[in-house]
């Protein structure tokens, strides 16, 4: 529980998280202005505990912020100095961890003290403004202005030479009617058709998107998704066929990926490994790390990962017909 709860806090310290701050802290700027409306309205209790609980989660928000940023620019720097020898960590650690109390203890003092004094800063400006003298306005006479009568309304009978009886319309009104009246319903059928389908297609590819940059069987503590802008497709993938899309995800080289995919993870934690594959292991250094010897399983990985031939039926039935594919070969 202690390990993952360390892993949740590295990752939430790894990247700049401003927005889910700014976000905590509007909704905290609301519920204080939530306790100065009820305050004002008849329920001064209550409006007395929002806007403690605003105040306190604002107050409690800025620090963590603070301490966020900090922590958030001590990972970094030391990730740019991962790969180097005899760092003085601890050193480090103590002169960052000194700074930041001092800063921390400094903020908080400041802050406590800007928002107790902004309250009778604000009550004086508001008696300033009260305080200051109105310059009246004389009411000027309103002048009466009499409305001329509205003009009668034109007899059309008499215009037009009688009453008009215009009878019943043609048919071909009708006939145009229905038309423009189905076209409007087979134009928002295929509308709402047509969105059921861009949507269906975005959740199916957002479920079936390669998690990794290679498409590789491989698991990553962080994956690093944006190196796809600097390094762009591996090396020989424009070669290989098209790898998407609901055919792909039901043939048997997806399904033989798949079941590689759980062999490896499975043998990894039947071996009790702590680490983690690197981005350069090959199908046989991951097995040799997961403690997989099945040569069979290795060529038909390899046939569905990197052949241009497709693999079939017989093949999958091979992998699945087996009693214990994970034991030797």
């Amino acid at each position: 529980m202690a390990i993952r709860i360390r892993k949740w806090f590295n990752y939430w310290i790894s990247k700049d998280r401003s927005n889910a701050y700014a976000v905590l802290a509007v909704l905290f700027i609301l519920l204080y202005l939530l306790g100065v409306f009820l305050a004002q309205y008849g329920d001064p209790e209550s409006g007395a505990r929002f806007k403690l609980a605003g105040f306190v989660g604002f107050l409690t928000l800025v620090i963590v912020y603070i301490v966020h940023k900090n922590l958030n620019a001590y990972y970094r720097f030391l990730d740019l100095f991962k790969d180097t020898d005899h760092m003085p960590l601890k050193q480090i650690s103590y002169v960052n961890s000194f700074c930041m109390t001092v800063f921390l203890i400094a903020a908080l003092v400041g802050i406590v003290v800007t928002a107790y004094a902004m309250e009778p800063l604000w009550r004086a400006v508001a008696e300033w403004f009260a305080n200051r003298p109105v310059t009246e306005v004389p009411e000027m006479p309103i002048e009466y202005t009499p409305t001329p009568p509205p003009a009668p309304n034109p007899d059309m009978e008499a215009l037009l030479g009688g009453a008009q009886n215009p009878g019943p319309p043609p048919a071909w009104v009708a006939v145009l009617t229905a038309i423009v009246e189905y076209g409007a319903l087979l134009l928002l059928l295929f509308l709402c058709l047509f969105g059921i389908r861009k949507g269906a297609g975005k959740v199916w590819e957002f479920v079936t998107r390669p998690r990794h940059f290679d498409e590789d069987e491989k698991i990553y503590l962080k994956p690093t998704l944006d190196i796809l802008a600097h390094l762009g497709a591996p090396e020989g993938e424009d070669d290989l066929p098209e790898k998407k899309g609901l055919r792909y995800f039901l043939s048997y080289e997806a399904r033989i990926r798949r079941y590689y995919k759980k062999q490896i993870l499975t043998g990894r934690k039947r071996q009790k490994c702590s680490g983690l594959p690197g981005e350069w292991a090959s199908p046989r250094e991951l097995e040799r790390g997961a403690g997989l010897d099945d040569a069979v399983l290795h060529r038909l990985y390899e046939k569905a990962r990197y052949s241009h031939m497709e693999c079939t039926e017989d093949d999958w039935k091979v992998l699945e017909n087996r009693a214990d594919p994970s034991a030797p070969s």
